[in-house]
């Protein structure tokens, strides 16, 4: 009975930190338009089309690149980068949001009709 105790303790004292550094709890802070960030054509992902736009850190990444991001499938298996599916209440024209994992570029990708 102790060790089921410190073990719920335990648990309750590092949970928080764990998710704390993921990163999962903060997305990024997008603009409400696409002023202000680099256009770089389409990409298509399993028939959808999307525009993709480099919304932060546009000298630290290429268009080309920003596009195979985008079209990686599936979206939220791609390497050193978060996506985040920003048709679930976030803000402004975007569908599909990525952040690399050292939260120096974000790409914004929306879905065309």
């Amino acid at each position: 009975m102790r060790a089921l105790l410190v073990a719920v303790v335990a648990l309750a004292v590092l949970a928080p930190s764990a998710l704390a550094g993921s990163g999962m709890q903060d997305p990024p802070k997008l603009p409400n338009s696409t002023a202000g960030t680099k256009k770089c054509r389409t990409a298509s992902r399993y028939g959808a089309s999307f525009r993709v736009y480099i919304v932060r850190g546009a000298r630290r990444i290429s268009c080309r690149r920003a596009r195979r991001v985008v079209a990686y499938k599936p979206p939220f298996d791609v390497p050193h980068w978060t996506y985040f599916d920003w048709t679930k209440g976030g803000n402004g024209p975007w569908s599909d949001v990525y952040r690399r994992n050292d939260r120096r570029v974000v790409i914004g990708a929306i879905m065309r009709g």
